[in-house]
């Protein structure tokens, strides 16, 4: 007695069987050379003959004898057979071998009526196993002729996909099809699932008063998550964090793919919900907001599997972070009474002094790139007494104080354009990613891309944080700010130009040595460099600071920004010339290792 048959050798069989009559049907289709040769696709139409303007049914084909294909009145006539209780793909009209790329949009139209009311599942799929549709819906025809579009993001890339009509499992009857098409479309920020949950990210700096350093830190996971999310779809990149398996259970007749957006909105979703939930956040909103968004070919089960996917992107990400030190509660010891230490400014306990302890993302620790100390100082004392420390200080006396007569008004301007101290703004990381999003959309990137990208600076971003945050405090000189040093210098008196929102002077709570504008921008700029192939990309930058609200400045390019964003923090009056050439220099490092060891494609 025979082994009873497993699903797998099922599968392999029902494979050979549809390989098999793929081929007659094509052979049946080579040798009728009596018929016109197809009409030639649209300019960016995948599909040949989808109009059979020319009286030829080629190439499509049909996988039962019993079904007859025919051009009448210039649309094709297909009789099908009774299938009733058979799967639908028992039943099939094709047309194949076109390629579609992972991740990129497209369009399926086609007319369609049926002498009797029935219904018609169409997909697009790959043409071996597994058997996986990138769209797969069902309409109702009826005697008139109707007209269906429904777009979609392939899961996955295949330079052999196929168009499937499926007439199985029902009575026979008399279908016309006509105008068939699928054509790429053009990238369309306004949907790109990544671009939108960065922008949710971004009302959530502005909604809540957070320190750049765990901002910094939250995005790397919400990024890294999309991103794992992104490519354990489509298989496209190589992850950060998780692969997350995908697999293809059941028959030919319902293997689906998870769905591109779903996975995206489901690993963001769970990934912010679990960071701010906790802070009054809800995403209900911004999850419905981006299911609006998906494109009309998705389907329910699409979006189950990819439910799935994300969530598991979410967990693995976040579960990799639960123990980095990011909560390390360890006090900052003030060190009042020893000149150059710092002290609290405006009243302010230390922000984050632990930060340079908390676990990069791709660093191998925070000490990785420390920069020297300042001016090559071997103390307090020893930089305290170096004229190049005068000098600096003096700089920010007469550039950055508020009533200063040597700032130009440009350099006023660019001082509050790159601020963002305050809350209600989207802080220092957020204008480096609303500046990622600025240059996206100009050079018009897609799903895949953006995911790296914005993966990318979002993981630089937080290992600048921690690199910046190294040198502030657990190095021999935690620097005073400039505000602390012109007093000790010359009594009480001077301001610098940085101010609240109420105009009362500002100077962020932290040690001026390392900028961390500056390392971040220089961070920023690496990546964005690296990701382009060149620097001479410009852009308008915009602005979230109270103190410049409207302002945009042009940028010949990524290192342009970078430099005047360090710049910026001289003129505002809070960091010194050295905290923002060594900032940058730090971060550029950071940034080049990142994109060197992360998210490789």
């Amino acid at each position: 007695m025979s082994p009873p048959i497993t699903a797998r050798q099922l599968r392999r069989l029902l494979s050979v069987v549809l390989a098999v009559a793929l081929a007659v049907a094509l052979a049946s289709t080579l040798t009728a050379l009596v018929r016109p040769a197809p009409a030639a696709a649209a300019p960016g139409d995948l599909i040949l003959n989808g109009t059979f303007d020319t009286g030829s049914t080629q190439p499509w084909w049909t996988r039962l004898a019993s079904t007859s294909t025919t051009v009448n009145a210039g649309q094709l006539r297909v009789r099908t057979s009774a299938t009733v209780g058979k799967p639908v793909w028992e039943d099939l009209v094709g047309h194949f071998e076109f390629g579609v790329t992972a991740a990129q949009p497209y369009r399926l139209q086609f007319d369609a009526s049926a002498d009797v009311s029935r219904s018609l599942r169409v997909s697009v799929s790959r043409a071996d196993t597994p058997f996986t549709s990138a769209v797969d819906q069902n309409v109702t025809l009826t005697s008139s002729m109707s007209r269906f579009t429904f777009d979609f993001v392939s899961p996955f890339g295949d330079p052999k996909a196929v168009l499937l009509f499926h007439f199985g499992g029902q009575t026979a009857s008399t279908v016309r099809l006509d105008n068939i098409s699928l054509t790429p479309l053009a990238v369309n920020p306004a949907t790109d699932p990544i671009l939108h949950w960065n922008g949710v990210l971004l009302a959530t700096y502005k909604a809540l008063d957070l320190p750049p350093t765990s901002s910094s830190r939250e995005a790397a996971i919400l990024h890294a998550a999309m991103h794992d999310a992104a490519v354990s779809v489509t298989g496209v990149g190589n992850p950060y964090r998780v692969r997350v398996p995908v697999s293809y259970p059941g028959t030919m007749d319902n293997v689906v793919a998870p769905s591109v957006h779903a996975a995206i909105d489901r690993a963001a979703y769970d990934v912010l919900t679990a960071l701010y939930g906790g802070q009054g956040q809800s995403y209900s909103a911004a999850l419905a907001a981006a299911v609006a968004l998906r494109p009309s070919g998705v389907n329910a089960a699409e979006v189950a599997r990819g439910d799935t996917v994300g969530a598991a992107a979410a967990a693995a990400n976040l579960q990799a972070r639960a123990n980095d030190g990011f909560d390390n509660p360890t006090a900052y010891p003030v060190q009042e009474n020893v000149p150059g230490a710092w002290r609290p400014t405006n009243g302010k306990a230390a922000v984050s002094p632990n930060w340079g302890l908390v676990t990069p993302f791709a660093l191998t620790s925070g000490r990785q790139f420390r920069p020297g100390l300042p001016a090559g100082a071997t103390g307090y004392a020893d930089l305290l007494g170096k004229q190049e420390y005068r000098t600096q200080v003096q700089e920010i006396r007469d550039y950055g104080g508020r009533t200063s007569s040597l700032r130009t008004p440009e350099q006023t301007q660019i001082a509050f354009f790159w601020a963002n101290d305050l809350g209600g703004t989207y802080k220092p990381p957020g204008q480096l990613f609303s500046h990622t999003r600025i240059v996206s959309e100009q050079r018009q990137l897609g799903i895949l891309a953006n995911a790296r990208l914005f993966g990318l600076v979002a993981l630089a971003l937080a290992d600048a944080a921690i690199a910046a945050w190294d040198a502030k405090y657990q190095t021999p000189i935690d620097l005073w700010r400039p505000v602390t040093a012109i007093e000790a210098m010359e009594g009480p008196g001077w301001q610098p130009l940085s101010k609240t929102r109420e105009g009362v002077p500002y100077t962020p709570a932290f040690p001026a040595y390392i900028s961390g504008h500056a390392t971040f921008a220089g961070a920023w700029s690496a990546v964005m460099k690296r990701f382009f192939g060149t620097d001479a990309i410009a852009f308008d930058a915009t602005t979230d600071d109270p103190h410049a609200v409207g302002v945009v400045r042009h940028m010949t390019g990524f290192d342009h920004a970078a430099e005047e964003n360090a710049l910026s923090r001289i003129y505002l009056g809070v960091h010194y010339r050295f905290d923002a050439d060594a900032g940058l220099a730090t971060g550029r490092s950071v940034g080049a290792y990142v994109f060197a060891n992360r998210l490789r494609q």
